[in-house]
């Protein structure tokens, strides 16, 4: 799909794993496009949640596997209960093993219980599951899973190799204050230009990322979900300059070790 949208990198960042990474760097080779190493790791505070794309990761990394092998655990557990949850409000046709079948060899989340629910009826579209009503955060049938905090997940991907970035960050409370400790603990970029984030969103974001001596990241957070409404891959522009220096800040830290 990447070769045939015309793109020349492609950053796999799965949800706290990478074991979708030595498939990609195969296929990569295969068909001409650089894959970038990935993972996007969630991490908990005090008002929602964080992401964190590391990027040119070591897949191999033992702190690395070690975390998102235990990350993995309880994402399966929260999953498995807010099925059950569901399945308490009325969703009675839904099952677990269906559950894990649309999930595939993929993390067992949200996305997956919300195709599941989209295929027995029990919502209009994929997006209709995170509300709440059903699975957000905070919704009735949703159910919190282990997570890092944001600085350790910094300080993880750091020491599997990698750059760390903020994931779009319009979705953090208080981002002024969320990026002076993200920064203290090393953060290497926020995402500047992402899904339908506005040319003035993105200026504002520039300029933050200036003051706080960040590298601006972008992507446009395909998730190849059928059912999903989003914008086809590769639909969201990335200036190269944004890749020259993510690359730039990688190859100093792998120089550095």
């Amino acid at each position: 799909m990447a070769k045939d949208a015309g793109l020349r990198t492609l950053a796999v960042t799965d949800h706290d794993t990478v074991a979708g990474v030595p498939e990609a760097l195969e296929a990569g080779r295969e068909f001409g496009v650089e894959v970038v190493p990935g993972i996007e790791l969630s991490t908990t505070v005090e008002r929602g949640e964080i992401h964190m794309v590391g990027l040119w990761v070591d897949h191999t990394s033992p702190e690395l596997l070690d975390m998102t092998s235990r990350m993995q655990g309880g994402r399966d557990a929260a999953a498995r209960q807010m099925v059950e949850n569901l399945r308490a409000m009325g969703m009675e046709k839904l099952s677990w093993e269906r559950v894990r079948e649309l999930a595939g060899e993929a993390s067992i989340g949200r996305p997956a219980i919300a195709r599941a629910m989209l295929e027995q009826g029990y919502i209009e579209k994929f997006e209709d599951a995170f509300t709440s009503e059903y699975l957000a955060n905070g919704g009735k049938a949703y159910v919190a899973r282990h997570k890092l905090l944001p600085e350790d997940a910094v300080r993880l991907i750091h020491k599997a190799g990698g750059v760390a970035v903020l994931a779009h960050p319009t979705f953090t409370h208080d981002l002024p204050r969320a990026l002076a400790t993200l920064r203290r603990a090393g953060l290497d970029g926020m995402e500047v230009y992402y899904t339908d984030y506005t040319p003035a969103t993105r200026i504002t974001l520039r300029k933050l990322a200036k003051v706080y001596g960040l590298l601006p990241g972008g992507g446009s957070d395909y998730h190849g979900v059928p059912s999903m409404e989003q914008a086809p891959l590769g639909a969201h522009y990335v200036p190269p300059f944004v890749l020259d220096g993510l690359r730039s800040r990688w190859q100093r830290r792998q120089a550095a070790a």
